[in-house]
C-alpha cells in the first residue's frame, strides 16, 4: 500500500484550484484590491469620496419615508454610474496600457474570466457602499426596513453588471486612464438622464419620462423603490410576492440591457494598446 506525499499533493491541489474560473476571479480580485490599497489617491476618489457625498445627499430626508427612499435610490444610481462605470473604464484602460491584460490572456484564465475578475473589486466596493448607505438610512435617518431585499439585491447585481459591461466596451476608445473623463462623459449623462436618478420623478412631461425610463437606470431605480417601500410609485401597497410581480417588467428591460452591453463588450473590447 502506498501513501501520497503531502508535499507533492498540496501544490497539485493548488494548481488544480488555479485552473477553476472561480479561483481565478478571486485571485484577480486580490490583485485589484492590492493595487487600490497601494494608490491612496485612487482609494479616496473611488471609495471614500462617493460614500461621503452619498451620506450628505440623503441626510436632508431624515424621517421622510417616501422622499428618503427615493433619494437613496437616486444616490445609489449616482454611485453606480460614477464608481462602476466611470472608474472601471479607467481601470480597463490602465490595465491595457500596462499590458496586464495581455499577460493575463497568455495564461490560464479565459477572456470572460479576465474581464469579470478585473471588474469584481470595483463591483464589491459598490455593493459595500450601498450596504453602508442603507444602514445609515435605517439607523440614522429612521427609514423603514426594505420590504423585499431580494429584488433589491438582484437589481444591484443587474445594474452593476450592465455598468461594468458598458465600461469594457467603452474602454475600447479610451486610450489612457486619463482620457476616461472625456470618453465616459456622454454615457454618464445618458445613464443619469433617467427620472429618479439625477432628475426627480414627475418633473418631466409624462411621455418623455416614460421614454427615458427605458434607459438602463430607469428600471433599476424603480426596482429599488418598489423593493424598499413595498408599493408602486402610484401608491399601491404590495406584499412580498406583489413586489416580485410588479418588478418583472423592470427586470425584463434590465435583462435586455445586460445582453446588449455584454455583446458590445465582447465585440469591441481591446486587449492591447493602440500604437500610432
Amino acid at each position: 500500500m502506498t501513501t501520497q506525499d503531502p508535499t507533492t499533493t498540496a501544490p497539485a491541489a493548488r494548481g488544480d484550484r488555479g485552473r477553476k474560473p472561480f479561483w481565478q476571479v478571486v485571485a484577480m480580485l486580490k490583485m485589484e484590491s492590492l493595487a487600490l490599497r497601494r494608490n491612496w489617491t485612487s482609494t479616496v476618489m473611488s471609495v471614500v469620496t462617493p460614500l461621503l457625498i452619498a451620506l450628505l445627499l440623503v441626510s436632508e430626508h431624515a424621517g421622510q419615508t417616501v422622499p428618503g427612499v427615493r433619494r437613496v435610490a437616486s444616490v445609489t444610481t449616482l454611485i453606480m454610474v460614477f464608481l462602476v462605470h466611470h472608474h472601471l473604464t479607467t481601470v480597463y484602460a490602465a490595465r491595457r496600457q500596462e499590458l496586464v491584460l495581455k499577460r493575463l490572456r497568455a495564461g490560464l484564465p479565459s477572456d470572460r474570466t479576465i474581464l469579470i475578475g478585473t471588474a469584481t473589486s470595483t463591483v464589491v466596493i459598490f455593493l459595500v457602499q450601498f450596504v453602508l448607505l442603507a444602514l445609515y438610512a435605517l439607523l440614522v435617518l429612521d427609514l423603514p426596513l426594505p420590504r423585499n431585499p431580494l429584488v433589491m439585491a438582484l437589481a444591484l447585481l443587474f445594474g452593476s453588471a450592465i455598468m461594468a459591461a458598458f465600461s469594457a466596451a467603452l474602454s475600447a476608445i479610451t486610450r489612457t486612464s486619463e482620457a476616461a473623463m472625456l470618453t465616459t462623459m456622454p454615457t454618464v449623462v445618458i445613464f443619469l438622464a433617467t427620472p429618479g436618478a439625477l432628475l426627480p420623478l414627475d418633473v418631466l412631461p409624462e411621455s418623455l419620462e416614460r421614454a427615458l425610463w427605458f434607459l438602463p437606470n430607469g428600471p433599476f431605480t424603480e426596482v429599488m423603490r418598489v423593493g424598499w417601500l413595498g408599493r408602486t410609485d402610484e401608491g399601491q401597497t404590495l406584499g412580498f410576492a406583489g413586489t416580485i410581480v410588479e418588478t418583472l417588467p423592470s427586470f425584463g428591460v434590465l435583462l435586455v440591457w445586460l445582453v446588449v452591453s455584454v455583446f458590445l463588450a465582447g465585440r469591441y473590447f481591446r486587449w492591447e494598446p493602440r500604437h500610432g
